[in-house]
């Protein structure tokens, strides 16, 4: 679909994310999980824009609804965006190198989850 399911990035991104923070008018009011029931149904795209945030995407058929009332397409959760989360963390340039026992720390677990990533240290 020549798009991103990162929200804010790319010239073509979802603008109606099923997420409270973007779609409830920054009013200085607070509304039950009943009064926001008024703008998930709303057409116009998201007030709020929920930078970063990756969307659940297209379906088997690479069909994707940019509509607020179908979460699976539009709905940010934490289990889609933490594999995102921890790519991005693992190329993280940390600004501070410390040295542990097995040499550089570079603030990723690369005995766990990254165990298959290795680093390649940065140009001096």
């Amino acid at each position: 679909m020549k798009m991103s399911y990162l929200v804010g990035f790319g010239k073509k991104y979802p603008t109606h994310v099923h997420h409270r923070a973007a779609s409830i008018p920054k009013d200085g009011k607070k509304y039950s999980c009943l009064e926001g029931e008024q703008w998930k149904v709303k057409k116009e795209p998201n007030p709020n824009t929920l930078f970063g945030a990756m969307v659940a995407g297209p379906d088997k058929s690479d069909k994707f609804s940019d509509d607020r009332t179908k979460p699976w397409f539009t709905e940010p959760t934490i289990a889609s965006n933490a594999g995102l989360v921890a790519a991005l963390i693992a190329t993280h340039d940390p600004p501070e190198r410390s040295f542990g026992s097995k040499g550089p720390n570079l603030g990723i677990d690369q005995e766990r989850i990254f165990s298959s990533i290795h680093l390649t240290p940065p140009a001096p």
